[in-house]
Order: structure tokens, then C-alpha cells, then sequence
């Protein structure tokens, strides 16, 4: 009997353990994760969901076990796996018919993919927050948007399957336009302003491995005099676009294809979410403690930020986007992916110059990157301090984190500017426009989603018609 009661005793504390540690709220707000219940990330609560009845189980086992013979033992530890192989091939034969009959987002093709061809798609874009539990007092984010998502013959976002053009656009989302209607994307609005036909080639998940694969398969056939390739510092130079060799995209591993591309695991998860996700969400909505350093959404409180201050629009950051910029000149300049951008940067040079192609690069900023300058004196160096502290460490003391953290985010696009420079290639920084945008009170990026506001693209639209004369 005590044998058992201390068994009981530990494997309850474990449970209770699991289920009393919170999970790290302030963080996973800041990276825009999901919470679940108020309290837990989706692994804690996952961990907990599959280790809470395994243990109840076991405690039930502890007390209602009896002594068995060799061959009873067998017979249960036949009838266990059994048991297991029947659940495993279940799960495989449900996941298996998911993935025949699922739809196809996007048509993969060598390098590059892009959407199946002469599509439209209506819908209503909602500008909220990607998890139910965010920002305390979060405010409300940019009116919902209809819009309409027009595929040519080719699988990209054209109203028309054009057989030539004057200017060509490759790019990721930032150029093929989300959130907004076909209308309102800048490639439109710059065809429009210059009475071009401009035919955008950019997809939205691209890399600039994709870019380069894309003008090579459409772009060049379409003999345009111009090439737009948009980067966007968010995600355009990371070191895992790229394999550790080569110009290839990295093949994605047995374990992506299997476990994190099984529809089942999304399905289950999405579930979990949806039933789990808007219970004690607004767990610190109006909580006065939110000013005490000590509490724990404190780093994230300030957030959204309000630019300008008297009748501005609210802009969250995202903590990766912050941490990715504030990394020293020296170190992006030698990172891999800032290399393997230039190389394919390169490589697109190289391929308009032997067609007799005009290429401009333009540099689509990160909100971070444009709302913490617009901030000025308003940035307060504790807020930020406790922000950036919810992962990195040796940040500057006093009041040198701000001007600091300031000097760098333009670090990544002086690198771009600079090589473009010296290559002689066009190189055109939307940062100070959508700047100074903000600052006048315009909406130049939606609240929560990280791309521009159909304001945003009709700014880039009119910096990029400025530029080709």
C-alpha cells in the first residue's frame, strides 16, 4: 500500500506540474504563437492532452492491478500491441486519404510554384491577430477588406494571360498582393500610372531562389523592358532559403513530408485551436498591473504601437522581425543568406543584361523596420528593453538601447543598396516613403498581417513609377 501510494503521489504531482506551469505568454504573444486556455502554448497543451490519461491509466492500474500469470501477461501484451498497430494504421489510412483528395493551393514546378491556373477566388480579408490571445486591450485592426484573387493561364495573379509586356514583377506576396483585390495590387497601379502592361509574376511563400527560377520559365518569354524584383527584408534573406551549396532550393526532409505536411496533424491541431484558443483570451483586457515590470505581459503591453500620436493608426512588431535586424552590419553582410540573395541577384543581372533588360531591385521594409524610427521620442528604452529581453541578451544599458537598436534595422538594406550599387544595378529602398507615409497618417500597412494596406501598395506604386521614367 505504501509502495503504491508513493507511486500515485508522484506520477499526480507530475500531472499537476504539467498542468500549473504556465507557458511563456509574453513571448509567444510577441511572436505572434498561439495560446491556448489563457495559460498554455499549443506543445505544452498537446504534451498535456496525450501524457494526462497515459498517467491516469497507470494510477488506475496501480490500484485496480492484480497478480497474473505468464501466459495472461502475454495474452495483455499481445492484445497492447495489437491495440497500438490498429490505431497507427487507422491514422495512416485517414491521413493518406486526406492528402488524395485535398485541394491544391499551389503547383509545384522545379524550383518555383505558383497557384493552378485561371482561377478566382472572392472572399473578405479580416486584419486580425493570427492568434486569439494577443495583445492586452489589443485594438481593432484595418476595416475588412472583399477582394477578388484573379489567376492567368500561367497560375500567377494576372487578369489576362499576357504574351508580352513592357515590365515584369517577381517578388513574394509583397508584390503578388495579400489582403487585398486584384485591383488594388501596385504592379496594377503602376501599369496603370504609366500605361504599361505590366505582368506580375511574383507568389506569395517564394524565395529569391523562386524569383530567378520564375524569370527563367516565364518572365524572359515575355521579352519585357523591364524586370521589378521586390525583396522583402522579412524573409528574403534567410539563411534557410538556401542549402548549404549551390543555387537549388533545399529539398524539404522525410520528416516535413511525413509529420508537419500529414493534413490529419493540421486538421487535429486546427481543431484544438479553434475549440481552445478564445477561452481566457482576454484573460488581461483592462488589468491595471500592466505598467508593473513584474507582470507578465508587461513586455508586450506597449504593443501595438500608434503612429502618429494624435489620431494615428495602431502597428504591431513582431519580436523575430526586431531580432533578425538588430544583428550587426558585419554579421548580415556575411550570413548565407544575405550572400545567396546576392548571388541570385546576380544571376537575374545577369540574365536581363543578355536580353537587353532593364533591372531595378526594389527593398520592401519590414513594419518593424518602419514603425520604431517613426516612434522617435516616444520608444521608451524599458519597454523596449523588456521586449527584446524576452530572448536576447547582452542588449546595451541605459539609454543606449534605443539609438542602437535604431542605427541597425537599416543595416540589412545599406548591404543591399551598397552591392547593388557597386554591381551598377538600380536599386530602389521603399523604407523612407512608407516613413514618412505613416508619419502623415496614412495606413500604409495593416495592423496585425505583416503586409502593406492598399494604401501601402499605391505608395509603392508611386515611388516605382518615380523611379522609371
Amino acid at each position: 500500500m505504501l509502495i503504491r501510494a508513493i507511486w500515485t503521489i508522484g506520477l499526480l504531482g507530475l500531472l499537476a506540474g504539467l498542468w500549473l506551469r504556465q507557458g511563456p505568454l509574453a513571448y509567444s504573444v510577441a511572436q505572434q504563437r498561439v495560446i491556448l486556455l489563457g495559460r498554455y502554448t499549443v506543445e505544452q497543451m498537446t504534451t498535456q492532452v496525450f501524457v494526462t490519461p497515459i498517467v491516469l491509466l497507470v494510477v488506475l492500474g496501480i490500484w485496480t492491478g492484480k497478480e497474473k500469470s505468464p501466459q495472461q501477461q502475454r495474452q495483455d501484451q499481445f492484445r497492447t500491441i495489437l491495440m497500438i498497430v490498429s490505431i497507427l494504421l487507422t491514422v495512416a489510412v485517414v491521413d493518406i486519404a486526406l492528402r488524395m483528395f485535398e485541394g491544391r493551393q499551389y503547383i509545384k514546378t522545379a524550383q518555383s510554384h505558383h497557384r493552378p491556373p485561371n482561377l478566382s477566388i472572392q472572399g473578405t480579408f479580416e486584419d486580425v491577430p493570427d492568434a486569439a490571445f494577443t495583445f492586452p486591450n489589443a485594438p481593432a485592426g484595418y476595416p475588412p477588406i472583399k477582394y477578388e484573387l484573379t489567376t492567368d493561364g500561367r497560375g500567377f495573379r494576372n487578369k489576362t494571360t499576357l504574351s508580352s509586356c513592357d515590365v515584369v514583377v517577381l517578388g513574394d506576396s509583397f508584390a503578388e498582393g495579400s489582403g487585398i483585390s486584384d485591383e488594388s495590387v501596385w504592379p496594377v497601379l503602376l501599369g496603370q500610372r504609366r500605361g504599361w502592361t505590366v505582368c506580375n509574376l511574383a507568389m506569395s511563400g517564394s524565395s529569391p531562389l523562386a524569383y530567378l527560377d520564375i524569370l527563367r520559365q516565364y518572365g524572359l518569354a515575355l521579352k519585357p523592358r523591364i524586370v521589378i524584383c521586390l525583396l522583402y527584408e522579412g524573409n528574403d534573406f534567410r539563411d534557410g532559403n538556401y542549402p548549404a551549396t549551390g543555387l537549388t532550393e533545399p529539398p524539404p526532409s522525410l520528416g516535413r513530408k511525413v509529420f508537419y505536411g500529414s493534413p490529419l496533424r493540421q486538421k487535429l491541431k486546427t481543431l484544438m485551436i479553434r475549440t481552445m484558443a478564445p477561452i481566457g483570451r482576454g484573460r488581461f483586457d483592462g488589468d491595471p498591473g500592466l505598467a508593473d515590470p513584474s507582470h507578465p505581459m508587461y513586455a508586450v503591453a506597449w504593443l501595438p504601437l500608434v503612429i502618429p500620436a494624435t489620431g494615428g493608426y495602431p502597428y504591431a512588431i513582431e519580436f523575430k522581425r526586431v531580432e533578425e535586424l538588430y544583428r550587426s552590419r558585419e554579421t548580415l553582410a556575411a550570413s548565407r543568406g544575405v550572400l545567396k540573395t546576392q548571388e541570385v541577384v546576380d544571376q537575374i543581372e545577369l540574365f536581363c543584361r543578355q536580353n537587353n533588360i532593364r533591372l531595378i531591385v526594389g527593398y520592401a521594409p519590414d513594419r518593424a523596420h518602419v514603425a520604431l524610427p517613426a516612434m522617435g521620442e516616444r520608444l521608451d528604452a524599458d519597454r523596449l528593453r523588456a521586449f527584446l529581453a524576452l530572448k536576447m541578451r547582452g542588449l546595451p544599458i541605459g539609454e543606449k538601447l534605443v539609438p542602437e537598436v535604431l542605427g541597425r534595422l537599416d543595416n540589412l538594406e545599406s548591404i543591399m543598396a551598397d552591392y547593388c550599387r557597386e554591381k551598377g544595378i538600380e536599386f530602389v529602398g521603399l523604407t523612407t516613403p512608407l516613413k514618412e507615409a505613416m508619419l502623415a497618417g496614412k495606413r500604409v500597412y495593416f495592423t496585425y498581417d505583416q503586409h502593406w494596406s492598399p494604401e501601402g501598395h499605391a505608395l509603392a506604386a508611386e515611388v516605382l513609377a518615380a523611379k522609371i521614367q
